[in-house]
């Protein structure tokens, strides 16, 4: 018997396809506070949690990161990576700026599914006093652009104990203590902790999206093994039929790096890229050379953007009063040269810790082990054994014999220079062997994945840069960096006496901030700064989230004379 799918069938199959979609991950950003200078680094900490649970979730291991401008235009976009669930970053806020509200948006790649809504918004203020004092304000028809709503957090989860009043440049001592012993709140997997002047302070919130289905929700994926480049292959001439069925990705360097990528019916590709902030220059290539294939990168962040009201205004007097202060205090720093930031930088050189992607060579040939030839095609002919490059009516030709048939594979092998694929031989034979440092060879079949090489030929220069070399038409260079060179918050230590009495005034807009505290087994912690030079009340925010996914936001205030 024929089962009968009437409307309303359709329509209760129709909403439980909608229903059963979650977006599965939030993002929330803890800011070191809300008010700017154009030209000053913003500071955040960023969790990613679980819809259902919330709790933290390592199905990301991305952020996308933006600052809008008051027109709702992106002015920065940075990517930085999620461990667990957490991470941190910061960003510089051009010297360029216009005063105004600006909006930091965070995403995660699965979330562009139903962007412009369900994702973090967080509107700051920004003020060039350079550029006179119109002030550009942004809202909605709800009155701010922020997508969420406010739940409560715990203010008696994290005890504090310091003194309320303190002298400048005087040491402060912050003892926490999340829960008691036996509270069970003890498995915080890191606090951050922002100390800023009161009047600038960020609120003390947390957000949660409310869940609008967007029209794809399987467009994007979770990036939980690294991060997605994607992009398309399309031809000038639309009716020739596809002719590659894989896209190479080759990174040029002395240490082989290789990728291959399936084209889909549709002509998409992707490839993961490690989540680190080396730089690359990525060379694209199809399987088959084609003048008439254009290659085209997809942007891996959203052009979907919120809507908003942007109108011209004037600073208030507390908005002019607070920003003249945070002003004089950049514009001191500015002069006497200070920075409250010091780059990450690895200790390894990272082309140690590279592999090449083919291991270790069946053939390593050092060509300063041998007298100089003139040209690369008597090179092969006379150092390397079982190859051979050979003219034919359109150019050369690579040859490679099999080590356990001893026949001429049918196939042509991959051939690089400086790892980089080239298609076209006559690149390889008009090559100076003057500048060629060795040749790697592998001659036996290389499997990778469900493609199969046939041989593996690398030729590698003095310089390793692949230079004097012009990519053909079909190929695509591609700098590229995953994310951003990491950076720490430094603040300056006066606990030495000679560097209390320094001479450099000190006038940190934000005093302190501090990412990942980690706490014992107990759920203690403790940390400890210098104040400034600047008299006021300041603000300590701390927030962070248990392992049972309770959030927790946390405010004490002190004074400094």
């Amino acid at each position: 018997m024929k089962s009968i799918l009437t409307s309303a069938n359709i329509l209760l199959l129709l909403l439980s396809l909608t229903t059963t979609f979650r977006l599965e991950a939030q993002v929330y950003l803890h800011v070191d506070r809300d008010k700017y200078i154009a030209g000053e680094d913003v500071w955040f900490s960023i969790y990613s949690t679980d819809q259902e649970t919330g709790k933290l979730t390592s199905g990301s291991v991305i952020a996308y990161i933006e600052l809008l401008n008051p027109w709702n235009a992106p002015v920065i976009q940075s990517r930085f990576p999620l461990s667990g669930g957490r991470g941190n970053g910061m960003f510089l806020l051009p010297d360029s700026l216009s005063s105004g509200t600006y909006t930091i948006r965070a995403y995660t790649n699965r979330m562009k599914n139903l962007l412009p809504d369900n994702c973090f918004m967080h509107d700051i203020e920004i003020c060039n006093p350079f550029k006179g004092s119109v002030f550009w304000r942004k809202s909605t028809a709800s009155g701010s652009i922020l997508s969420g709503i406010s739940r409560p957090s715990n203010e008696n989860a994290i005890n504090i104990r310091s003194d309320t009043i303190y002298g400048k440049r005087e040491k402060v001592s912050l003892k926490m203590q999340i829960g008691d012993n036996n509270s069970g709140r003890s498995g915080i997997s890191g606090l951050s902790i922002s100390i800023t002047p009161a009047e600038v302070s960020s609120a003390v919130r947390w957000w949660d999206y409310s869940l609008n289905p967007g029209m794809d929700p399987t467009q994007y994926s979770f990036e939980s093994e690294g991060h997605f480049l994607s992009g398309r292959i399309r031809y000038r001439d639309g009716n020739v039929p596809d002719s590659s069925d894989f896209l190479y990705m080759s990174i040029q360097g002395k240490v082989a790096d290789f990728q291959y990528a399936r084209i889909d019916t549709s002509g998409r590709f992707r490839f993961i890229m490690p989540v680190d902030s080396r730089f690359r220059n990525l060379i694209l290539q199809p399987e088959h050379a084609d003048n008439n294939m254009i290659l085209e990168i997809e942007p891996s962040f959203s052009w979907i953007l919120p809507e908003s009201y942007i109108f011209r205004d004037t600073m208030t007097s507390a908005q002019l009063a607070n920003f003249s202060e945070l002003s004089f205090n950049y514009q001191t720093g500015k002069i006497y040269g200070t920075t409250l930031k010091k780059e990450i930088v690895p200790n390894e050189n990272r082309d140690f810790q590279r592999r090449r992607f083919y291991g270790i060579p069946e053939m390593e040939i050092f060509l300063d082990d041998y007298i100089s030839l003139p040209v690369m095609q008597e090179v092969f002919f006379e150092l390397v054994p079982g190859i051979i490059l050979r003219t034919k009516k359109s150019g050369y030709e690579m040859k490679i014999t099999n080590p356990l048939t001893g026949n001429f594979y049918e196939e042509p092998p991959l051939v690089m220079i400086d790892g980089v694929i080239i298609n076209d031989l006559n690149v390889l034979a008009d090559l100076d062997p003057g500048k060629v440092e060795k040749i790697e060879v592998v001659k036996t079949p290389y499997l990778i994945g469900d493609l199969v090489l046939h041989g593996i030929v690398n030729v590698i220069t003095r310089a390793g840069d692949f230079s004097n070399i012009t990519m053909p038409d079909f190929a695509v260079v591609l700098p590229y960096k995953v994310i951003d060179d990491p950076y720490v918050f430094l603040p300056p230590d006066h606990t030495d006496e000679s560097a209390a009495l320094h001479r450099i005034p000190d006038l940190r807009n934000t005093l302190y901030w501090d990412p990942s505290v980690k706490t014992d087994i107990n759920g203690k912690a403790e940390i400890e700064f210098c104040t400034s030079d600047a008299e006021g009340i300041y603000t300590i925010k701390i927030q962070g989230i248990t392992a049972d996914g309770e959030k927790i936001s946390v405010n004490k205030k002190f004074n400094v004379k």
